[in-house]
């Protein structure tokens, strides 16, 4: 179609696409169309180009111009039809302007210019269109010698027949100063493609002359003086650009291989970026995907009118490459050529590249240049062979013999062809395999059927060669030569590399009667595709292929009129005449030759135990036939190996015999057919012996294993003391004659994995409460089966359910630990239920004499129910309890409410507080922060506490830190951690604060990371790090015993940075990763200190840059939601890490006069309660806090709407916060934004907040896969 024949909308969707190079509908509508009313108007356009072959949609909507709508574009351009792209929207910062250079200079018509750099492709696409030769008008010189060059290489490529130059119509336009060239290039093709009788004189002259003469001195010296004799008439030109330069390039391969590839390297460097198909084809000459004989043999194939010979030229210069010896070149001796070579040539081309194929084939050229060359001399026995045998199915000796000259003595891996068959499709693959030196083959790397005549010609066999000669090049389905020699193929194997045995049978054909007369009807109706597969078994494939004759004939039989009795007879003799077809027919006056009897099969059930799983599967099955789906299927089946022999199944009784088996078995899912893993299968299995004696056929596949179950009955222990452990010793009873030691159990059972193998016939499937006691039974005690004193406890919880025997010693241990504390019902009056468990719970390990962790969520008063042990226990000594600053109002508020009986003391004045702790009595509570621990040791250290309690024991998680060492040492009856996340970043943490609970449980870190470290990554340590630590650790969530408390609402907020900041934060990026990148041992510091400043320019520009007189999107986006959210009645906590960020925030929210209150770690402990105080009493909208000061500790359920401005690394730590008002209280739903910048540094930081999650999870919640950040895991945030 005309470029001028397009609508204006049309050219300027063209313009815009070449412009974007890629742009979704939506964009388009938004920049084209953006000031009109949605309608078809678009579409129609997209439409309207797309079916015209100028652009095409690619994946997500995205349109892109196609090469014709490139030249389009260009033409209408210089016709005046569109005008000119607007070149300056394209960002030059990308390399796309650079892209666009060939195009814009092409729009430039006359003025345009070749770019000094262009992706050549590009414009090879262009001028490989058929109407490219219009460009050629309206173009400057410059472009005008570049595509007359293109053209007229194209047409000797081409070399098709004509009387004249093809070119000769379409170079009137051109330049006269282009007259000298194009009578060149004009030259150059009437002696090349011309008749051979013609006389033309060429502008390299030299090459003609040495073309067409022989001489005594040699080729390669003939060669460059003709190459001379060009470079000092053409000095501007050193190597002429043309085809007649790779004429004479490939006559130098044939004289001197060395000096040709030298010659070529240096043409090739010169060319530049002048002649793009030139240095192409250059590129190619010597390329991997060339020279290798690929497509060869079908080119030669063809009628000689319909050869391209300048592309064969390339194709066999490509091949010589190799040398006439080598496997790619003998390949040419299997194949006759006779009528190419025994042809007259029709011009000099063509007798050129005959003298080419006459050497590789190791005879003499008939005609100069090449004429001067010897043959090569081929061995006698070369023509003895030929004689014998020239079919290709023989095996190469040629490649036998230059495989012997190149031995070396060292044994080279066997390889063989395999092929592997697929039954979708039916798809053929084919695969190369080696052998190792233990003698196994291995999986095999994939090849193309269509290289093996050529590449792979030495593994070729008898077999393979009689298969390989069936197949088409680039075949979509195999033909029907082929399945015979595939079936007969002694290396044929399954997709998954068994091997495989293939049967072929024709289909059975029934002739039925309709109500219009009668049809043919083939069974399997797959066959009427010519082809079909039928797995018998693994190893064993029918194959139904239907005959030749018979689908030729299909259209018409499949609606057969009403015939008299000749046309009958004439059917008859028809279908007889057919080879090989079995046929029934149930019409009167037909019969056919196949017998067809009712099926006599049984319904059953079929279990196959595999991978993990049961099979369960409804069928049918006959004597030792392979069974058939219930229901299902194929309603004729042949009778095994009985040629013309059937049976007809009654699909409809079939279905109602299925429905009764499913209505029988324990499964409750409809279908025919299970895959049961877990606790289906173990009920299926354990219902067996029921379902056999209600009369339910049950079979197991012939290479299935049997499955017996076992639960937690089965399994018994006898525990004894042997000095400082436990000796274990178990049985599993398999029934009442067969009782299996628990270490052979324990030995094969892996993590995740709930069958144990007994013999090669028969697995155990355990039942989901054994596997977990297993687990961490097995877990737990070591190679001996034994178990130290420290993890008694723990597992005596574990053994609770299981019948244990043992001596006096473990059973004293576990009555006494049975003991559950009774608590005083006054104590509890005011507790909720769960509160109530917690408390009686952590009681009883304080009896027992272990540490407890209490590790609520957020907000289920963890702190209350510590109250009420230590009320439990005020006189038994005073208690320390070390609390984070923010949160010693609240703990004394907490006392004198729900425990005014004991006594709290605070140190006001600091002489005093050595006197205090060392006469501090029963009833008293101790009350310090983490800040004076240091000031305090000596005091704290000398003396014993009847009960211990860290809050917030995630403040010790650092054991290295002196005040996490000062904590271990200290003397005490009862220690109590309360955290909400005991566990944040990584294990060791976990360490720290079992070091501190029950210290030694855990061992030193040394074997605590010998023993634990895996954890993260193995389910077995996690498993055992879990049974260990469970018993000392409670944690409850919300949603399990909070129904009442209101929703809780997340919402990430993104935001997008403005062009400015983009800018600043790229080139910030940028600037971090090089340094991070020539960083040495000091990697993890300029990390961290990288991403500090990308977290802060999120935040605002002006955090990093003070002179920044831009806004911050950041800020702008937070202050519209808290007005938002104020004029909605909300009250709002805004938490941020950065103190700086919040006196940003401070100083707008003060233009807008909203009040609000404030608390960062600067202030003091009074203006810190008055803030609280004010805003939980005054109807105050916002609270400015920063995380690290108000982020636990505080209840602050007065709000019902929280505002993180910038994401922390861990994300417990904003849960806590955001706690501060969901929590016990709260009466309205909650809501939390998070703001968060688009492509930056933040949305890695939220995305990190999963996996770390997941740690916590892990230990407290049942999951085993677990990762920490590690130095690369930050650097990868640094990366776009």
């Amino acid at each position: 179609m005309s470029a001028f024949t397009l609508s204006s909308d049309c050219h300027a969707l063209l313009s815009e696409l070449q412009l974007q190079r890629a742009a979704s509908t939506r964009y388009l509508q938004d920049t084209l169309y953006a000031q009109r009313s949605p309608g078809q108007a678009l579409t129609d356009a997209l439409n309207q180009l797309q079916q015209q072959g100028l652009i095409r949609l690619r994946n997500e909507q995205q349109w892109s111009l196609t090469a014709e709508g490139t030249l389009t574009l260009i033409l209408a351009v210089r016709g005046g039809a569109c005008p000119m792209p607007d070149w300056t929207r394209v960002p030059s910062v990308t390399g796309q302007e650079m892209a666009q250079g060939v195009v814009r200079e092409l729009c430039l018509g006359e003025a345009g210019q070749i770019p000094a750099y262009y992706q050549s492709a590009d414009l090879l696409s262009l001028l490989d269109l058929p109407d490219a030769h219009r460009l050629l008008a309206g173009s400057s010189p410059a472009w005008q010698q570049m595509l007359l060059e293109h053209f007229a290489l194209q047409t000797l490529l081409d070399a098709e027949p004509e009387a004249h130059w093809p070119l000769a119509s379409v170079t009137a336009a051109c330049a006269p100063a282009l007259a000298s060239r194009l009578e060149a290039l004009a030259s150059e093709w009437e002696w090349l493609c011309g008749p051979l009788t013609g006389e033309v004189t060429t502008h390299w002259p030299a090459l003609q002359q040495l073309a067409e003469r022989g001489d005594e001195q040699p080729l390669a010296e003939r060669l460059l003086g003709a190459l001379g004799q060009w470079q000092a008439v053409a000095a501007h030109e050193p190597w002429p650009r043309m085809f007649s330069a790779l004429l004479w390039l490939g006559w130098l391969q044939q004289a001197d291989p060395v000096l040709a590839s030298e010659q070529r390297k240096k043409w090739q460097r010169s060319l530049g970026n002048h002649f793009p198909l030139l240095s192409d084809l250059l590129g190619q000459w010597a390329g991997d995907r060339h020279g290798q004989a690929i497509g060869l043999f079908d080119t030669l194939q063809l009628p000689l009118e319909e050869l391209h010979w300048g592309y064969l030229w390339l194709d066999l210069c490509a091949l010589a490459r190799h040398g006439e010896q080598s496997p790619q070149v003998a390949i040419l001796h299997k194949w006759d050529l006779s009528h190419v070579l025994e042809a007259e040539p029709r011009h000099r081309l063509m007798a050129f590249c005959q003298d080419l194929l006459r050497l590789l084939l190791g005879e003499g050229a008939e005609r100069p240049p090449l004429q001067q060359l010897r043959a090569t001399q081929v061995p006698e026995a070369a023509s003895d062979a030929e004689d014998e045998d020239k079919t290709p199915a023989s095996a190469s000796w040629l490649n036998w013999l230059q495989g012997l000259g190149r031995s070396s003595g060292v044994r080279k891996a066997q390889e063989r062809l395999v092929w592997l068959l697929h039954a979708e499709g039916p798809e053929l693959e084919c695969k190369i395999q080696k052998q190792s030196t233990k003698g196994e083959w291995t999986a095999g790397r994939r090849v193309d059927p269509a290289l093996l005549s050529t590449q792979y010609a030495a593994l070729l066999d008898e077999a393979d060669w009689a298969l390989v000669r069936t197949l088409p090049r680039g075949m979509s389905k195999l033909p029907r030569d082929a399945w015979a020699p595939l079936a007969s193929h002694p290396r044929l194997f399954n997709a998954k590399g068994q091997k495989l045995q293939l049967a072929i049978s024709a289909p059975l054909l029934q002739v039925v009667a309709t109500e219009q007369g009668m049809s043919a009807v083939l069974s399997p109706a797959a066959a009427a595709r010519g082809a079909h597969i039928v797995p018998l078994a693994q190893d064993l494939w029918q194959l139904i292929l239907t005959p030749q004759a018979l689908l030729d004939r299909l259209p018409a039989l499949e609606s057969i009129p009403l015939l008299p009795a000749e046309g009958l007879a004439e059917l008859q003799r028809t279908l007889d005449a057919i080879p090989e077809l079995p046929w029934h027919s149930q019409v009167e006056g037909l019969s056919g030759n196949a017998e067809l009897t009712p099926w006599p099969g049984v319904p059953s059930v079929q279990l196959d135990w595999q991978d993990g799983q049961l099979l369960v599967q409804l069928v049918t099955r006959e004597g030792e036939l392979p069974p058939l789906p219930l229901g299902k299927g194929e309603a004729i089946v042949r009778q095994g190996v009985r040629d013309y022999h059937y049976w007809q199944r009654d699909l409809a009784a079939e279905k109602a015999e299925a429905q009764l088996l499913r209505n029988q078995l324990p499964i409750g899912l409809p279908g025919n057919e299970w895959k049961l893993d877990g606790e289906q299968a173990l009920t299926l299995v354990n219902a067996l012996p029921e379902l056999v004696d209600a009369g339910v056929v049950v079979h197991w596949h012939q290479d299935s294993a049997r499955l017996k179950s076992l639960d937690e009955a089965a399994l018994s222990l006898r525990i004894e003391r042997r000095q400082d452990w436990f000796q274990v010793e178990g049985a599993l009873a398999l029934d009442e004659h067969q009782i299996l030691d628990l270490r052979l159990i324990l030995r094969q059972l892996t993590p995740g994995q709930r069958t144990v193998q007994l013999d090669e016939k028969t697995s155990l499937m355990l039942s989901d409460k054994l596997v977990e006691r297993l687990t961490m039974l097995g877990a737990m005690l070591d190679t001996e089966q034994r178990i130290n004193n420290k993890l008694a406890y723990p597992l005596a919880r574990l053994l609770s359910a299981v019948t244990t025997a043992g001596d006096d010693a473990w059973h004293s241990l576990q009555q006494e630990w049975q003991q559950e504390v009774e608590c005083a019902p006054e104590l509890l009056t005011a507790l909720r239920d769960y509160q109530k468990d917690g408390v009686r719970w952590m009681a009883t390990l304080a009896h027992h004499g272990f540490g407890a962790c209490l590790a609520d969520d957020m907000g289920l008063g963890k702190t209350l129910q510590a109250l009420m042990v230590l009320r439990m226990r005020q006189h038994l000594g005073p208690a320390l309890v070390v609390v984070p600053k923010s949160v010693v109002t609240n703990w004394q508020e907490e006392v004198t409410r729900f425990a005014p009986e004991l006594e709290v003391v605070v140190f006001e004045n600091p002489a005093e507080r050595e006197t205090l702790i060392q006469e501090a009595k029963a009833g008293q509570i101790i009350l310090v922060n983490y800040g004076m621990l240091g000031s305090l040791a000596q005091s704290l250290k000398s003396r014993r506490w009847a009960s211990m309690v860290l809050d917030e024991a995630q403040q010790i998680k650092n054991a290295g830190t002196q005040r996490a060492k000062l904590l271990f040492q200290l003397e005490g009856d009862f220690r109590l951690a309360l955290s909400g996340t005991p566990i944040e970043n990584h294990l060791g943490e976990l360490w720290s604060l079992f070091t501190f609970i029950n210290p030694g449980l855990l061992g030193s870190l040394g074997e605590f990371k010998r023993r634990f470290g895996k954890a993260v990554k193995d389910p077995q340590h996690m498993a055992l790090l879990r049974a260990v630590i469970s018993p000392f650790i409670l944690r409850r969530l919300k949603q399990q015993v909070l129904t009442e408390l209101p929703d809780k609402t997340e919402i990430i907020h993104h935001i997008s940075l403005s062009p400015e900041e983009r800018q600043l934060y790229e080139a910030t990026r940028r600037e971090v990763v090089q340094q991070v990148q020539s960083a040495d041992g000091r990697a993890l510091m300029h990390v961290l200190s990288g991403l500090t400043r990308l977290r802060r320019l999120c935040c605002s520009p002006e955090l990093v840059m003070p002179e920044w007189s831009q806004t911050s999107s950041k800020l702008d986006e937070a202050m519209a939601l808290l007005e938002e959210a104020i004029d909605g009645g909300h009250r709002v906590l805004v938490f941020s890490q950065f103190v700086d960020l919040l006196s940003l925030l401070r100083a707008r929210i003060e233009l807008k006069k909203w009040d609000y209150c404030y608390l960062d770690g600067g202030c003091s402990a009074k203006s810190r309660q008055e803030s609280i105080l004010r805003f939980r009493h005054e109807p105050v909208p916002l609270f400015l806090i920063s995380l690290k000061a108000g982020g636990t500790g505080l209840n602050l359920t007065q709000a019902d709407t929280v505002l993180h401005l910038d994401p922390w690394w861990n994300p417990a730590v904003e849960d806590q916060a955001s706690d501060r008002a969901h929590r016990m209280g709260q009466t309205q739903p909650v809501t939390v934004y998070r703001l968060v910048c688009e492509q930056t540094v933040e949305e890695k930081i939220v995305a990190l907040h999963d996996e770390k999650r997941a740690l916590a999870d892990g230990l407290l919640s049942g999951q085993s896969e677990v990762r920490g950040l590690d130095v690369e895991s930050l650097r990868a945030l640094l990366m776009s």
